[in-house]
């Protein structure tokens, strides 16, 4: 009978300790890879160089100022997303310079973007163009009973003319040295 017991006791220890290996494994997140690609798309212009920068608005990360020179030039920001049982959205709020002036864009991706961009051709792609920035990827498209990957291009944001910059404040200057070297 006592080896019976002993039996029950080893097999209940086991039990316990791959319950909760599973348990605990279950509730932690598991973590995807995804893609932020950037491109220089200015064509056509004299000066066709931009300036941007990204920062990660949940997790705080930052990736810095980056420059392209001239197109088809750009960066690939690898970004780790959280997914799991909860499908946390991060937003990247990024900054763009050139010599038409400046544009602001949010960039949301989730993990579901990390399935969509396991193909490198199907990943999304943010063209920076003389019209604005330009979103060029795949969505999904809930319209139908089934969703399904669709193409989509469209405009995120357009520029933002750099403000003018008035000479009233340079002539008055001129003006006063004029007048005093004349007493």
């Amino acid at each position: 009978m006592t080896l019976n017991i002993h039996k029950f006791i080893r097999t209940l220890a086991w039990f316990l300790v791959v319950h909760v290996t599973v348990v605990s494994y279950a509730e932690r997140p598991h973590f995807v890879t995804t893609e932020l690609k950037i491109v220089n798309g200015m064509k056509g212009l004299k000066r066709p160089e931009i300036v941007y920068h990204c920062q990660a608005i949940n997790s705080g990360l930052d990736y810095g100022w980056r420059r392209a020179t001239r197109p088809p030039f750009g960066h690939s920001f690898h970004v780790l997303l959280e997914g799991g049982q909860k499908l946390e959205e991060e937003i990247h709020r990024c900054h763009f310079r050139s010599v038409l002036g400046t544009a602001d864009v949010n960039i949301r991706m989730t993990a579901i973007d990390s399935e969509i961009c396991k193909f490198r051709k199907a990943c999304a792609i943010h063209e920076v163009t003389p019209e604005g920035i330009k979103y060029h990827g795949k969505e999904w498209d809930f319209e139908e009973r089934y969703p399904r990957l669709i193409p989509r291009k469209y405009l995120e944001a357009k520029w933002k003319p750099w403000p003018r910059r008035s000479s009233g404040g340079r002539a008055a200057l001129g003006s006063q040295r004029g007048s005093g070297g004349s007493q």
